[in-house]
């Protein structure tokens, strides 16, 4: 949820219109109704256990590291290191530099 309301703030600064705003409002909507009802079908599945879990961890990221619920072990950035991160680095890469011709795809449109 708080990756999309990056997104969508990022967006909505961008293009500035009542689409993107109310595309953005939707959209940030079904990603915190999903979290909450996760959370519910997760707790109403796994019980105390999922509790326990949920003590340790938060949807904000690095909230609970800040909090000292949790400790990053000292190999963290190992876990970066893989290959879909590198994929998803070179896709996020990709498209900032192919939002111009994305642009003016769009611009082609008779609409």
């Amino acid at each position: 949820a708080i990756g999309q309301l990056l997104w969508c703030s990022a967006h909505l600064a961008w293009l500035g219109t009542t689409t993107a705003a109310s595309a953005c409002a939707v959209l940030s909507a079904h990603h915190l109704y999903a979290t909450w009802h996760g959370d519910r079908r997760l707790e109403q599945k796994h019980g105390e256990a999922f509790e326990e879990i949920k003590a340790r961890t938060s949807i904000v990221p690095f909230q609970a590291i800040l909090e000292g619920r949790q400790q990053l072990p000292d190999d963290y950035y190992k876990e970066f290191l893989r290959g879909p991160y590198f994929l998803v680095v070179g896709g996020t890469i990709g498209a900032y530099f192919a939002h111009p011709f994305m642009q003016a795809g769009a611009a082609l449109l008779n609409w």
